[in-house]
């Protein structure tokens, strides 16, 4: 099997394709509709493209990439015409590719500023100070073309196809290039865009802490072993949901009010917070469901302890809304949807729904137990409250995954975030709290039981609780009780006028009409 991008062996087969002096070439508008084949919720936007008049050099690059291997890639394809394949700058822009900071081999898919606008091709050979593609649209049809490396703008590698193995370099704050690109993909720090400024250099010496060697924001042996066992730990770890029901609270958070409502002197919160809550609430119900200690320690019913207990300090508050957590009134699941609930206005509260952000840089506590951290600015010396948070350090050390991605949504980063204070637990809790953000909700909701002092915000009665944010944690809780299943498979699509080849070794097939071909079980594009 060759070693070569499947999506460039595409294009070296098409190269020659080239637009009609009069008229359009129904091979080019044919890849949009092998596109739309290919991928049935693209069809709509594939039919728009009618005439080879119209830029093609996304139209190339996407036909590539669902065409190289069977089950096919898509290109980008976001909510926006300007998110979509057909305009170049999408494969730049796409959550789904990354950056690798340069041309590493031939199939980077290469974007850049050419007159006219942006353009999409594919890198043959890095020749130094210029480069070689191969793509569509170049001079009418599917070419080889030399362009200066000043224009690129991004060197980018789809997400759903194993990165290419490039030699590993030692890197650091103000380097550059594909080692950098790794670094910040294996620390999830976005965008993973190949330069090593301030916010990498916080994420790596965080996570140096955190692993207790040397802090020094250097990526070199022992760092680059930590971030492979990093690696290891997220690849064999899966949170509990299923994708489609995943899916499903996502649209149900960001379709409810809560997630237009205006906080008091926080405003709007970030889209990715709404989200990333309903989903924490979500998985933490699964847990309570399979009789965990730390989710049911969270739903117990309120104790009367104001010193210790937020559901008997707000007990007014609660009340008010509706939101009884008495034993008589209420079921577990019910206390725990309030908690939670409460837990969005405390998060507003106190980091503006940040996931990741970092402790207040006018308090003194810095040491790894005071240093606070992540969407509620928990301490982790919170862990005396309750014997039920330590086993969650260790839980989420080996198996560090918690909706980070969801939560990352609407959120920029700046250089005070992603760091650390302190070694042992209390930086593996810094990390862990920003890395894993549904670890940080659990250990705060327990908290909260039992510390509630610990948030000021909470002490001076800052934090808002809204009817909206139960109401959509409600809607939550009914997708988990119902479950959501997988869709069925669409229909194979039906063809007038279809043949089946089966042949082995070279085979010539010429088309004519309206055909629909397959070769050997494969979508045959002649």
């Amino acid at each position: 099997m060759s070693d070569l991008a499947p999506w460039l062996e595409v294009m070296r087969a098409i190269t020659g394709l080239h637009e009609y002096e009069d008229g359009s070439n129904p091979k080019i508008e044919a890849m949009a509709t092998y596109i739309g084949r290919k991928f049935p919720p693209q069809a709509d936007y594939a039919s728009t493209y009618t005439d080879d008049s119209i830029a093609w050099c996304g139209l190339a690059a996407d036909f590539c990439l669902a065409a190289c291997i069977p089950e096919g890639i898509s290109g980008p394809f976001g909510p926006q015409d300007t998110d979509k394949w057909l305009w170049a700058d999408s494969f730049r822009t796409s959550p789904d590719f990354v950056d690798l900071g340069g041309p590493v081999c031939p199939g980077v898919i290469v974007v850049m500023k050419r007159e006219g606008g942006n353009h999409v091709t594919m890198l043959e050979e890095d020749l130094g100070s210029s480069i070689k593609v191969r793509g569509g649209n170049q001079s009418d049809g599917v070419t080889v073309t030399t362009y200066d490396k000043d224009l690129v703008t991004g060197w980018m590698w789809p997400k759903a196809y194993p990165m290419p193995e490039v030699p590993r370099e030692n890197v650091e704050e103000g380097d550059s290039g594909p080692s950098v690109v790794e670094v910040q993909t294996i620390l999830g720090i976005v965008p993973a865009d190949g330069d090593f400024g301030p916010i990498t250099d916080g994420g790596v010496k965080g996570y140096q802490a955190a692993c207790s060697i040397s802090v020094d924001g250097e990526v070199g042996p022992a760092t680059w072993d930590k971030l492979d066992e990093l690696a290891t730990k997220v690849e064999t770890s899966n949170v509990e949901l299923s994708d489609e029901l995943i899916a499903a609270i996502t649209d149900c958070a960001k379709a409810s009010s809560i997630a237009k409502y205006n906080w008091s002197e926080r405003g709007v919160a970030p889209i990715g917070y709404i989200v990333g809550m309903a989903l924490c609430f979500a998985e933490t119900l699964d847990r309570l469901n399979t009789g965990d200690d730390a989710a049911q320690e969270m739903s117990r019913p309120n104790d009367g302890d104001e010193d210790h207990d937020v559901f008997a300090y707000n007990k007014k508050l609660f009340d008010s809304k509706g939101m009884s957590n008495e034993e008589d009134d209420s079921e577990p699941e019910d206390r725990l949807r309030h908690l939670f609930a409460f837990m969005i206005g405390l998060g507003m509260r106190e980091s503006s729904g940040k996931y990741a952000e970092g402790r207040d840089m006018s308090a003194s506590n810095t040491s790894a137990d005071e240093a606070e951290a992540g969407l509620f600015q928990t301490s982790w010396n919170i862990r005396s409250c309750n014997n039920t948070i330590p086993p969650l350090l260790t839980e989420y050390w080996n198996h560090p995954v918690g909706y980070r991605e969801q939560f990352q949504e609407g959120v920029s980063l700046d250089s005070n975030d992603l760091g650390g204070y302190g070694t042992g637990g209390g930086a593996q809790y810094q990390f862990l709290s920003k890395y894993a953000p549904l670890f940080h909700a659990l250990v705060t909701a327990i908290g909260l039981r039992n510390l509630r002092a610990h948030w000021g915000p909470i002490n001076r009665y800052e934090a808002e609780l809204k009817s909206d944010a139960d109401a959509m944690l409600q809607a939550v809780q009914a997708l988990v009780e119902t479950g959501v299943e997988p869709g069925p498979e669409p229909p194979e699509p039906e063809y007038e006028n279809r043949v089946d080849i089966k042949a082995r070794g070279k085979v010539q097939i010429e088309i004519t009409g309206d055909v629909y071909v397959t070769l050997n079980g494969e979508p045959y594009e002649g």
